[in-house]
């Protein structure tokens, strides 16, 4: 009976580790990366939702932030929650909302 319980708490805890730690370690450490490679012209999302332009990165944990023309606001790194993915000149942005194709139109109009 102490085996299956001894077993059981192994389990228990392995479960544990899998579901909650590991996937809060990758968090981390993705986030802890993004702070390292935060440069001048990145487009970024802080953590209460800001979006603004890096201007400037300062010695120490501290950005400035082009959130509109001629305004900028001193952010620490650790509140920047996302980098905005650039589009590439080549590719026109994707508008999401119109992103359907018109495989539907095409087959009703044979």
């Amino acid at each position: 009976m102490s085996g299956s319980i001894l077993l059981f708490i192994v389990v228990l805890f392995g479960a544990i580790y899998v579901f909650m730690i590991l996937p809060q370690r990758r968090a981390r450490r993705s986030q802890q990366e993004l702070i390292t490679k935060l440069t001048v012209g990145t487009e970024v999302i802080t953590t209460g939702g800001l979006y603004g332009t890096i201007t400037e990165v300062e010695d120490g944990d501290t950005v400035l932030l082009e959130v509109a023309e001629d305004t900028e606001v001193r952010v620490a790194k650790a509140s920047v929650a996302r980098a905005i993915p650039q589009a590439t000149p080549d590719e026109p942005p994707v508008d999401e909302a119109h992103a359907d194709t018109d495989t539907d139109a095409d087959a009703s109009d044979t």
